[in-house]
């Protein structure tokens, strides 16, 4: 069978590349319905798997250039619908996607104790529930050749958000009437959700899905150049009408040490420490809040903007080379926006079995990706699975992993 499988794919790689189009070519489908499509990761820039699942886990920050960064993320569409009439135009339908993604920021110079005016640092994570509408259609004859637009309005619901708030400074005095140094840790963080989590009130009668509710959409064009060559460009989550969201749980508060009061002979001589060298939050308790109609906050989804092509070496799809670059703005992160870049290899062999291979530094991390999608028409496996990380070496090294799965059924 592994025989047989192999020169299968030789034969289908043979006729795609001799002939100027594919001898045969599975046809897409007109209807298809897709389900259980869940793309999680997670990454790091201090340990690779094989440290995380030690029976005793060493932490070395010493090993880090820079700050500590964790990530995750979780994207998960249950179930969509796709009508395509040719490469004229199509719709879809969208319901209730789910994307889950977070991060965690501790500045370097905090894991060193080294002396900062003000690191901003922290964790930053949302949730996001949508519903959308995505559409294509060809506009002819745009410079004699076939202009292809895709648009998907989207209205979402924000579940939760949270952005990074805390911030770190380390001053150390030499001057000559002072000594010592202060090191302060100032914290503030709010988590902010449709419906509130005060433990007296019932949730809810809280809930407020109508001004949690926002909308926003995507757009992109796709343009053949030349037979080898497509370029287009994609806007992700275009802002329309924000999220807004009135309740929150706030954790806020201050620690700081301070060594300048301190005189070290009146330590050896069993002195106590002088009042004010450490400071502590008198309490730890969480704080609910729910604000007025009038002082809602706004929220929006992370927007990218991408550049990309399609290079097809051979003038057929047998080979696809595609680079991408772009930018993103996201403000779960301490440094909101972000270089987006990178290029997949694609060989599509009769439009049947089409494996992938992609490096890039996309959402903040490198990316190492081998992706496989099997099309039978009537049934559609998709599978992919890579290495990630915010250290490109740590990459190659499983800083972090990500797997990605999916069913698409019709004809």
């Amino acid at each position: 069978m592994r025989k047989f499988l192999i020169i299968y794919i030789i034969f289908l790689f043979t006729i795609n590349i001799q002939a100027e189009e594919p001898r045969f070519r599975m046809e897409d489908r007109v209807f298809e319905m897709g389900i259980a499509n869940v793309d999680l990761g997670y990454a790091n820039n201090l340990l690779n798997a094989g440290e995380i699942f030690q029976e005793k886990l060493i932490l070395d920050f010493t090993k880090l250039d820079g700050d500590f960064n964790l990530a995750f993320n979780l994207n998960v569409r249950p179930l969509y619908f796709n009508v395509k009439i040719q490469e004229r135009w199509g719709i879809g339908l969208d319901i209730a996607n789910v994307s889950v993604y977070g991060n965690a920021n501790i500045s370097g110079n905090l894991l060193n104790l080294y002396k900062s005016s003000g690191d901003t640092f922290g964790a930053g994570a949302a949730a996001f529930i949508d519903v959308g509408i995505p559409v294509f259609f060809t506009i002819d004859n745009v410079w004699d050749r076939k202009l292809k637009i895709n648009i998907r309005p989207a209205g979402f619901v924000t579940a939760a958000y949270s952005s990074p708030s805390m911030r770190y400074t380390f001053i150390d005095f030499t001057e000559d009437e002072i000594r010592g140094s202060q090191i302060e840790i100032d914290f503030g963080i709010k988590a902010f959700t449709p419906f509130s989590l005060d433990p007296e009130l019932d949730a809810m009668s809280t809930l407020d899905v109508g001004s949690a509710l926002g909308f926003d959409f995507s757009v992109g064009a796709e343009y053949p150049l030349y037979k080898w060559l497509d370029i287009g460009v994609q806007f992700t989550n275009i802002p329309l009408c924000p999220s807004r969201l009135k309740n929150y749980i706030e954790l806020k508060g201050k620690v700081v040490l301070d060594s300048t009061n301190i005189v070290i002979s009146d330590l050896i001589d069993g002195g106590a420490l002088p009042e004010g060298t450490y400071i502590t939050p008198d309490d730890f308790e969480p704080y609910y809040k729910t604000v007025s109609d009038d002082d809602k906050l706004y929220f929006f989804r992370p927007f990218k903007m991408v550049f990309n092509a399609k290079y097809r070496p051979f003038e057929t799809t047998i080979l696809t080379i595609a680079p991408l670059l772009g930018f993103s703005i996201n403000p779960l992160y301490v440094q909101a926006a972000s270089i987006e870049a990178g290029v997949k290899v694609s060989c599509d062999l009769s439009n049947i079995f089409i494996p992938t291979l992609g490096i890039s530094y996309e959402d903040r991390m490198w990316q190492n990706s081998i992706g496989f999608s099997l099309n039978l028409r009537a049934f559609q496996l998709d599978f992919g699975i890579g290495m990630q990380s915010q250290n490109f070496v740590k990459s190659w090294t499983a800083g972090g992993l990500r797997a990605n799965v999916g069913l698409i059924f019709g004809w």
